[in-house]
């Protein structure tokens, strides 16, 4: 079925980094994505904001963490 969708820049570039590792199309690698999220249990789902420094990929968590032992 053909929609359009307007996704945040890292969600796109997570469904086109997928679409590239397994040879198959940015849509197709989304859909797979959204689903896979939907069938994980709430408590298990990656936490909705994420962090890049130079220094990596940081949680929200991991921010508070480390502003609250400054």
């Amino acid at each position: 079925m053909r929609r359009t969708l307007t996704l945040e820049q890292d969600a796109f570039q997570a469904a086109k980094a997928k679409a590239a590792h397994k040879n198959i199309s940015v849509g197709e690698a989304a859909s797979q994505l959204i689903l896979r999220g939907l069938r994980q249990e709430p408590s298990s789902r990656r936490p909705s904001a994420v962090f890049r420094s130079e220094g990596g990929l940081y949680t929200s968590k991991e921010v508070e963490t480390a502003l609250d032992d400054e």
